[in-house]
């Protein structure tokens, strides 16, 4: 599953997966996809569900509340890449190199082996693999691979990522069970490549951009699968039933079905989920959780996740230039207690969540606290900086009832601060760091924007801020982060991601080394070094990883390892599941 690092607009995040689809358009093709995917609707199955967990039990039936619905299932689309699709129609259902476990860990999964050298890539599938496709039994094939990764670059396309796929020059096969892709230099990230293979003989003739908008199905418009699970139908706005594909390689699934019923209120979750009729909720994170933790029954689970909420700071284009200077971006960072900001927004959902001090790493061994290490909080040492770079005009000591504020080399210390509107984490961490900053001398001058198309699609990419905060949803491998710290260069299409306009070419040879070592030991040291720098500098100020929540019911066993972390989200294991 190849992930390009997103930014993260609203409360659920959008997924990071990528591959590719098909070539030519057939509209005939898609045509008979939807009709014949519509004799069969969600309301014509959910009116068969057991209505009482008991009842469910006893018919082996699992029903899975869904907070958001699809654009599609095609994930590996830019327009159709997101959370709820991925953990519905694409974990379940179709199946990669390798699969990331709820502790951030690669396993071989369609793969049976996987061999990278400078040269090439060789990925052996395992000998069991097939697609159910309306019934029949089909082999996966190099074929897969091979249309899959030329979708992915085929200029037609509008897939989510092409990184890493691009340095493929060509392949070669040994049977039908392996390929070996030839690459112009090693891409060291290789185990998210592939982490979704398409069934070439079941799609062929569908276009990419179209295809799976509503169904995980083939030309014919039957279902198609070579994970545990097959969509057996979807209906936009109201969910989708699961059933189990008699052709898996893994472990035979234990539910006969299960169905995801959208419940778009997190408040509607939760009653549903107190009420009996739901077994199971994936919700975002919100205070209103917090009646669930304690209930009878019921097994609540928040995890840190891998989505990185942080403040970017300006240091290209900022309006003041004070923000240019490291020892005024160190004033800042020392003024921010973020731990009362985490306490304010997941003191009650999630008790043990600390702030992010490693600008790459979230979770994990290597999440070294280096951002802690250099800029630990005080006040009192921050108002120091002010006195000592001659600043005048601000207060003698950090208070709360503070009203002055510095003017340093003629210019005041006030800045605009530019976050997402209709956010109340956001808004709850502007109050803070205003009233924070305001303590020792610095003022924010606090805008919200519509996520969309104006803080995302305008401010952000057009540099017109100051001091922003914003999510980056990322994985396991560090290398997601590389375009979001690389010196921009639009014409080589580098640094696209960099809104702050951070630059240290330090940091971009040992980044471009990362990006070539296939030794792990020596690629997470020289990775280990960039965050070490980009925290001495002040790339970003880290805040915290919004937590990941699954609560279900405490008779549905198998779940205790399901809240996964990634973006693979809680159905990694769902063969696991049962009553």
């Amino acid at each position: 599953m190849h992930r390009r690092i997103w930014p993260l607009a609203g409360t659920v995040a959008a997924v990071l997966l990528l591959a590719a689809s098909a070539s030519a358009t057939t509209s005939g093709a898609s045509s008979r996809a939807s009709s014949a995917l519509a004799a069969a609707p969600f309301a014509q199955a959910w009116a068969h569900v057991p209505r009482t967990p008991a009842a469910r039990k006893a018919k082996s039936v699992l029903v899975f509340g869904m907070e958001q619905d699809v654009t599609g299932f095609n994930t590996l689309n830019a327009d159709q890449n997101a959370y709820w699709a991925a953990i519905t129609g694409n974990t379940p259902v179709i199946r990669g190199t390798y699969i990331i476990d709820n502790n951030g860990e690669y396993h071989l999964d369609l793969a049976s082996k996987v061999t990278a050298t400078k040269s090439s890539l060789t990925i052996t599938i395992r000998p069991d693999a097939y697609w159910y496709w309306g019934g029949k039994k089909l082999p996966v094939t190099y074929k897969d691979y091979v249309y899959t990764w030329q979708q992915i670059v085929n200029p037609n396309n509008t897939p989510a990522s092409t990184t890493g796929y691009e340095l493929i020059t060509g392949f070669t096969h040994k049977g039908q069970k392996q390929v070996t892709f030839k690459w112009k230099k090693p891409f060291a990230d290789y185990r998210d490549l592939f982490g979704l293979v398409l069934p070439s003989q079941a799609v062929k003739g569908l276009d990419f951009d179209t295809m799976w908008s509503n169904c995980v199905c083939g030309y014919d418009g039957k279902p198609v699968s070579d994970g545990p699970f097959y969509v057996a139908n979807y209906t936009k706005g109201q969910g989708l039933t699961l059933k189990p594909n008699p052709y898996w390689y893994g472990k035979k699934p234990a539910l006969k079905e299960v169905d995801f019923k959208l419940i778009t209120d997190t408040n509607s979750e939760i009653q549903a989920m107190r009420g009996g009729e739901v077994d199971a909720i994936n919700p975002s994170p919100q205070a209103a959780l917090a009646q669930l933790i304690n209930q009878k029954g019921v097994t609540y689970s928040a995890v840190p996740s891998y989505t990185q909420e942080h403040i970017d700071i300006n240091v290209g284009k900022p309006a003041n230039p004070l923000l240019k200077q490291l020892w005024f971006r160190q004033a800042i960072a020392q003024s921010i207690y973020r731990q009362d900001l985490v306490k304010a927004l997941f003191g009650e959902i999630a008790p043990k969540m600390k702030p992010l001090d490693n600008p790459i790493w979230n979770i994990g061994p290597n999440a070294k606290p280096w951002f802690k290490q250099y800029y630990p909080f005080s006040q009192k040492k921050a108002i120091q900086l002010f006195k000592q770079h001659g600043c005048t005009g601000g207060p003698s000591a950090p208070s709360a009832k503070n009203t002055a504020v510095w003017t340093c080399n003629g210019q005041k210390a006030e800045f605009r601060f530019t976050t997402t509107a209709g956010n109340q984490r956001r808004q709850t961490s502007a109050a803070i760091f205003s009233q924070q900053l305001m303590a020792v001398g610095i003022k924010l001058d606090v805008n919200f924007q519509p996520a969309n198309p104006t803080y995302f699609g305008q401010t952000l990419p057009n540099h017109d801020f100051d001091i922003a905060e914003f999510a980056w949803i990322g994985g396991p491998d560090p290398s997601g982060f590389d375009d979001i710290y690389r010196c921009p260069d639009p014409a080589k299409n580098i640094g696209g991601s960099n809104y702050k306009l951070y630059c240290n070419k330090t940091v971009d040879q040992l980044i471009a080394k990362g990006q070539t070592d296939l030794n792990p030991t020596s690629r997470t040291a020289t990775y280990q070094k960039v965050a070490q720098i980009l925290s001495k500098d002040i790339a970003i100020i880290p805040l915290y990883a919004s937590p990941q929540i699954l609560v279900y019911k405490s008779a549905v066993k198998g779940m205790d390892k399901s809240n996964n972390p990634t973006l693979v989200g809680p159905t990694w294991n769902i063969e696991e599941w049962h009553w």
